[in-house]
C-alpha cells in the first residue's frame, strides 16, 4: 500500500497522523466494490449479474464509498503506525477523512503512544537493607495473642464487673426528640455483649456498666456526635435502660506444652517459641526487602521525568479509588458512609500517585527488556497454584476464571515486574544492618508503599509487554 504519512508531535505521548492513500489505490478499491455490487446487486428490471456499471454506480455510490473507507482506512492506519514504529496504546481517534472516486483518501488520526526514553543506570546502586531484630518480647506478644484468641469466657461470681470483662445486657432506648415512626418505636437489643474498656465502646456505656452484677439495671443518657458511624444515631440523644444478663471474664489457657501441641504442629512449648521466632524473622526480612526495593526504585525513578500517557494514569487512578471503596466495604464501613465520601477528591489524590506508578511500570519493563527477563507458562501456573491455595480453591477453577476474565496476563506482568526488580537488587551494592523494632516503626511511620508489593500499573505493564512481544 502506497502511503504518505506526516507525524506531528503534539506531546511525548500524543501524536497526530496525517495519512494519504494514493488515488490509484482508492480507484482500485472502488472498482472492486462496484464489481461486487454488479455481481450480486438486485435491481428491478435487470437480471443478477447483468446490471450495467453506470446503474450500479448511480444506485450504490454511497455503499461503495463506505466499503472503500472500511477496507482502506484501517489498513492504512496500521501501516502508518508500523512504518513509523509508533507504540500506540488505546484506540486511535479518527478526526476527519475525505474520499472520492479518482481522488486520494485523506484522513487524520490522534493516537496516544508510550513515551520514548533511554534506560538510565540501574546497576551498582547503593542501598542499605535494614532488618528489624526479633526480641524475646516479640515472641511473647505473639504467644499472648494466641492465648487471647483461645480464651474462654467464664462467669464472674465473686466480684462486680470491671474493665476487661464482657457484660451482656438487654437494652432499650428512647430518643429524646424522636423524628418519625421508626424513632418513636425506640431501640431494643437483647443479649448485647460489651467489652468494658474496649476501643470503640461509647464512654457512657463503659462508665455506667462498671461495677454491675447480674440482674442490675442501669439507666443513662448518650448524646451521639454528628459524625457517629451509625447514621441512625448520629447527632441523636437517647435515654437507655440496660438490664445486666451476665458478667464474664476471659480465662486464658496455660502457656505450656499442651497448649503448644493443641495450637498447631509443635512438639512442645520450646518448639513453638522457636518456630514463632523463625516466622517473625522471615516477616522482618520480607519487610526489609520491600523497603530495600522501594529505595532502589526511587533511586531509579529520580533519573526520569518523561510524560506518562494520560489514559494509563487515569485508569490507574480509577483502579486505586475502586480498590479503596472495596477495602472500606470489606472493613465494615456502611454503604452510606462510602456514598458520602468525597470520591472526586480521592480520585484527585489517586492521580498524583498514579503518575509515579505508571512511570515505574514503564521503566521497570524497559529494565526487564535490558535484562532479557521472560516469564514461562510454568511460572504463571505455579503462581496461580499459590493464589488458589491461599483462596482455598482448586488451581484449575481459578485459572479457568482468570482466563475467562482475561486476567492471566496481569499475573504474567506482575511476575515479570518482580523478576526485573530482582535483577536490580542483584546488581546493587547492598549493606545489611540490624535495627530495633522502635527504629523500624519510625521507618514505617510515613507508610511508604513497598515496591515489591505494589501492583504495577496494569495497562502500562500490558502495553510494555505487548511491545516486547511485538
Amino acid at each position: 500500500m502506497k502511503l504518505e504519512v506526516v507525524v506531528t508531535d503534539v506531546s511525548q505521548c500524543q501524536k497526530e497522523l496525517a495519512i494519504e492513500v494514493s488515488a490509484a489505490e482508492v480507484k482500485a478499491e472502488f472498482e472492486k466494490a462496484y464489481d461486487a455490487y454488479t455481481r450480486y446487486a438486485k435491481v428491478p428490471g435487470f437480471r443478477p449479474g447483468r446490471v450495467p456499471r453506470g446503474v450500479v454506480k448511480q444506485r450504490f455510490s454511497k455503499e461503495a464509498k463506505d466499503d472503500v473507507v472500511g477496507q482502506l482506512l484501517p489498513h492504512a492506519l496500521q501501516h502508518a503506525i508500523t512504518d513509523n514504529k509508533l507504540r500506540v496504546i488505546g484506540e486511535p481517534r479518527i478526526n476527519d477523512f475525505s474520499v472520492s472516486e479518482g481522488e486520494p483518501l485523506k484522513f487524520s488520526v490522534s493516537v496516544e503512544v508510550l513515551p520514548s526514553f533511554e534506560v538510565q543506570e540501574y546497576k551498582g546502586l547503593k542501598a542499605t537493607k535494614q532488618v528489624a531484630c526479633v526480641a524475646d518480647e516479640d515472641v511473647d506478644n505473639v504467644l499472648q495473642r494466641w492465648r487471647e484468641s483461645s480464651a474462654e469466657l467464664v462467669p464472674v461470681e465473686d466480684r462486680a464487673a470491671q474493665s476487661g470483662d464482657f457484660v451482656t445486657i438487654n437494652l432499650t432506648g428512647k430518643y429524646l426528640d424522636p423524628q418519625g415512626p421508626h424513632e418513636e418505636e425506640g431501640i431494643t437489643a437483647n443479649d448485647l455483649q460489651i467489652e468494658l474498656g474496649a476501643e470503640g465502646v461509647q464512654p457512657e456505656f463503659n462508665d455506667n456498666l462498671q461495677n454491675v452484677k447480674e440482674g442490675d439495671v442501669r439507666e443513662f443518657r448518650v448524646s451521639y456526635p454528628a459524625d457517629f458511624s451509625s447514621p441512625g444515631l448520629a447527632g441523636k440523644t437517647v435515654d437507655f435502660s440496660a438490664t445486666v444478663v451476665s458478667v464474664k471474664q476471659k480465662e486464658l489457657p496455660e502457656l505450656d506444652d499442651d497448649f503448644a501441641q493443641e495450637a498447631g504442629n509443635y512438639e512442645n512449648l520450646q518448639d513453638m517459641r522457636a518456630k514463632v521466632r523463625e516466622n517473625l524473622e522471615q516477616e522482618a526480612n520480607q519487610r526489609a526487602e520491600s523497603r530495600l526495593r522501594d529505595n532502589l526504585l526511587e533511586q531509579i525513578l529520580s533519573q526520569y521525568d518523561f510524560e506518562v500517557p494520560p489514559s494509563l494514569t487515569e485508569q490507574q487512578a480509577e483502579d486505586r479509588t475502586r480498590e479503596l471503596a472495596m477495602l472500606m466495604l470489606r472493613s465494615g464501613a456502611s454503604p452510606q458512609v462510602i456514598r458520602e465520601m468525597n470520591w472526586q477528591e480521592q480520585l484527585k489524590l489517586a492521580r498524583e500517585s498514579a503518575v509515579r506508578d505508571v512511570r515505574a511500570a514503564l521503566v521497570v519493563a524497559r529494565i526487564g527488556d535490558a535484562e532479557g527477563v521472560s516469564v514461562t507458562d510454568e511460572e504463571v501456573d505455579a503462581e496461580i497454584e499459590k493464589m488458589a491455595a491461599a483462596r482455598n480453591e482448586s488451581a484449575e477453577q481459578l485459572k479457568a476464571r482468570l482466563t475467562k476474565e482475561e486476567a492471566v496476563s496481569s499475573i504474567e506482568n506482575r511476575l515479570r515486574y518482580q523478576k526485573a526488580m530482582n535483577a536490580v537488587v542483584d546488581h546493587a551494592e547492598v549493606t545489611t544492618v540490624e535495627i530495633s523494632a522502635t527504629e523500624e516503626a519510625e521507618l514505617m511511620r510515613p507508610a511508604p508503599t513497598p515496591a515489591e508489593e505494589t501492583q504495577p500499573a496494569s495497562e502500562a505493564a500490558e502495553a510494555a509487554s505487548a511491545e516486547q512481544a511485538g
